[in-house]
């Protein structure tokens, strides 16, 4: 898994410090300051990470558009290697999700459609299944629809 993230050094070299940033807290849309005085806010495009202010060692990466979490989204245990890897498509969780202990054993196993749950698999330490969610259930299945019909007007595709 982790041989696919991008490191440290990667990040720093194409990213924004999300220490940078600045959260408008009514769209909860990062933007990064540009111009002479740096009065303008721009939406971010691109990679955003966070560094532990401790250490230095990458906590969080992802991907933005507009200002929005739009790509993968990974998050790193204290130290090193992969917590979960998820995605997201303008703005909420979308797609799999995958959530990992400190020993690199997957515990959490997910599938999002927009920001829904739609199956889910917990497991603990020793690897045993404790939780699962095979479907959504019929109060969710109207919301799901209208969060795809929404995506779909405003952003084309799934």
């Amino acid at each position: 898994m982790d041989e696919h993230l991008l490191n440290r050094e990667e990040l720093i070299e194409k990213g924004y410090d999300y220490d940078d940033l600045e959260m408008v807290p009514s769209s909860d849309q990062l933007f990064v300051r540009t111009g002479e005085e740096g009065d303008d806010l721009v939406p971010v495009n691109g990679l955003v990470y966070e560094l532990s202010e401790g250490d230095g060692s990458l906590l969080y990466y992802g991907e933005f558009e507009n200002g929005l979490p739009h790509g993968i989204s990974v998050d790193f245990h204290p130290g090193g290697g992969a917590k979960e890897i998820h995605a997201h498509f303008h703005g909420p969780i979308h797609g799999e999700r995958n959530r990992w202990n400190k020993e690199g054993c997957l515990v959490l196993w997910g599938e999002y459609a927009h920001g829904h749950e739609l199956r889910l698999k917990i497991w603990d330490d020793s690897g045993q299944l404790v939780e699962e969610k095979k479907e959504p259930d019929d109060s969710q299945l109207g919301i799901i629809e209208k969060s795809r019909e929404f995506y779909r007007r405003h952003y084309g595709g799934d």
